[in-house]
């Protein structure tokens, strides 16, 4: 079992590391991949994985980031940061990056410290699952629930459980089961469960990725218990999921779930502020 709390961050050849190479914990930064092996690389790397890279490595005059552009079309769920020169006339190759999917994009200027890098990966961590999450969600869910649900994404990506959430919200057990009714989501383990099965829907999508490295990135012990997972959640296969969107799917039926839930919660406060009226 990989250890948790430790964030492999995957260097592409052409990279000039240089302040990169010093970034502490929970990063560990590894010895530059080349391209030819950069989908392996992806493909067996856990989602709290990070890839960094020059997106201009590889290009000739004209071409828009060949390289960066197939590795995002076959492994969209990597959290990809790039890494080049911010300057005026890098603008709109930013905003390019970003709209392909690119988390985070690290300036090589002077103001390129160690600390300054940290907080770009630090806010580039689970970036794909909580923006996919955050387009997902119903417009119902509250303040609160997405906020919580989001603290869930990053506990997931790297194979946490009910345990992990409630430290990394820095409350107590009882405290975050309280919160979650509160919020009208499923109690913590339950809430865990199905980002579990949300984060192995979003990398099931994954044109580059199979079912069995898929099991494996999610902590599954073989992709038969990720089917079985799965399958218990959504009712499908993970063939038929593929063919047809997996986490689509999926965010479908865990939006079903919170309406219920919602639906239940607001019930029981009107109930129990009627019982007050008349106490």
């Amino acid at each position: 079992m990989r250890p948790r709390n430790v964030r492999r961050v995957i260097v592409l050849d052409g990279l000039v590391l240089g302040g990169l190479g010093v970034v502490g914990p929970p990063y560990a930064v590894e010895p530059p991949v080349p391209w030819a092996d950069a989908d392996q690389a992806v493909r067996n790397a856990p989602p709290s994985a990070v890839v960094l890279l020059d997106p201009y490595a590889g290009a000739r005059p004209g071409d828009a980031f060949p390289r960066l552009h197939e590795l995002l079309r076959r492994f969209p769920s990597t959290t990809v940061v790039a890494v080049l020169e911010l300057r005026p006339e890098t603008v709109g190759d930013v905003t390019t990056l970003l709209d392909w999917g690119v988390a985070e994009v690290v300036d090589t200027g002077p103001e390129s410290t160690p600390r300054a890098i940290h907080a770009r990966l630090r806010q580039a961590h689970a970036r794909p699952l909580k923006r996919r999450l955050e387009r997902a969600l119903s417009g119902y869910v509250g303040t609160e629930a997405r906020d919580l649900l989001l603290g869930a994404a990053e506990v997931a990506v790297e194979g946490g459980g009910a345990p992990e959430l409630a430290r990394a919200l820095k409350v107590a057990p009882r405290t975050l089961t309280e919160k979650c009714t509160r919020a009208d989501v499923p109690p913590p383990r339950q809430v865990q469960a199905w980002m579990r099965v949300l984060l192995a829907c979003m990398l099931l999508d994954d044109p580059g990725r199979t079912a069995y490295a898929t099991a494996y990135a999610c902590g599954y012990s073989t992709d038969r218990s990720l089917r079985r997972a799965v399958g218990s959640f959504l009712g499908a296969d993970a063939t038929t999921l593929r063919r047809g969107g997996a986490f689509v799917r999926a965010a479908r039926a865990f939006n079903e779930v919170l309406r219920e839930l919602r639906e239940e919660g607001r019930e029981l406060r009107h109930t129990e502020r009627t019982a007050e009226r008349e106490g």
